[in-house]
């Protein structure tokens, strides 16, 4: 990441090397004291170039901002992470989730299970992190106990179904996401911020023709075309 960060601003002091004295001063502040204030300052000004107007370079130099804040966060996060609650852990091990960086999200969601093995949503993360990382028998375990300390976590068993799709197991996938579906807006988080109802429902289309159910398969085929006529999973 260091790296990458690295070439990511040398290549902005290339692009901005055009831009006018006041705009290069900011950025050049905070590259060589990068506190929140002086970020601030130079994040307000850049803004301030686009406001009424389109500024692509502003832009650029927003976005490589917000990358070079991302990581001085992330770093001290990590130099801090024998210190934090289990709530700011989990937040941490999701952002790393979001980043691809799977390995590192795994390690933070195995010390939550040790230490609050009982809090169902660390689990289904893992779960989630294993899935992309395609090693299903580790997310099966995960997801399985994601639902084991909490029977109702509806986004659990959709992460469930996914796994045993991916392994080639139909009909417990389709078994799985169905009975997740009956506890829809019965578990304690909102369904919509887990995970895409139009997703699930796609899901839910794919496996019963995967398993042979041709009438239910024609039935959620005509649901989906009317929630989302122009997905490409109709095709």
């Amino acid at each position: 990441m260091k790296k990458t960060m690295l070439l990511t601003v040398a290549a902005l002091m290339l692009i901005t090397s055009g831009a006018v004295a006041q705009e290069k001063s900011l950025f050049s502040i905070y590259l060589g004291d990068r506190t929140t204030e002086n970020f601030m300052k130079a994040w307000e000004s850049y803004e301030q170039m686009r406001a009424d107007t389109v500024n692509h370079n502003a832009t650029v130099v927003l976005a490589y901002l917000a990358l070079i804040e991302l990581d001085r966060n992330l770093e001290m996060l990590a130099e801090n992470a024998d210190s934090l609650s289990a709530r700011n852990m989990f937040q941490y091990a999701n952002i790393l989730l979001e980043l691809e960086r799977y390995d590192e999200s795994v390690a933070l969601y195995e010390k939550l299970n040790e230490k609050s093995p009982k809090w169902s949503c660390p689990w289904r993360h893992k779960g989630e992190a294993y899935w992309e990382m395609k090693k299903y028998e580790e997310a099966e375990k995960a997801l399985l106990k994601a639902i084991e300390t909490r029977e109702t976590h509806y986004d659990a068993y959709v992460w469930l179904a996914r796994v045993y799709r991916d392994m080639n197991r139909y009909e417990e996938a389709l078994s799985t996401l169905e009975k997740g579906l009956s506890y829809h807006g019965k578990d304690i988080e909102d369904p919509e911020e887990e995970v895409s109802g139009v997703d699930v429902g796609f899901l839910h289309l794919d496996l019963l023709g995967k398993c042979g159910r041709t009438e239910e398969y024609e039935k959620q085929y005509e649901k989906m075309k009317k929630i989302a006529p122009d997905d490409e999973r109709l095709k």
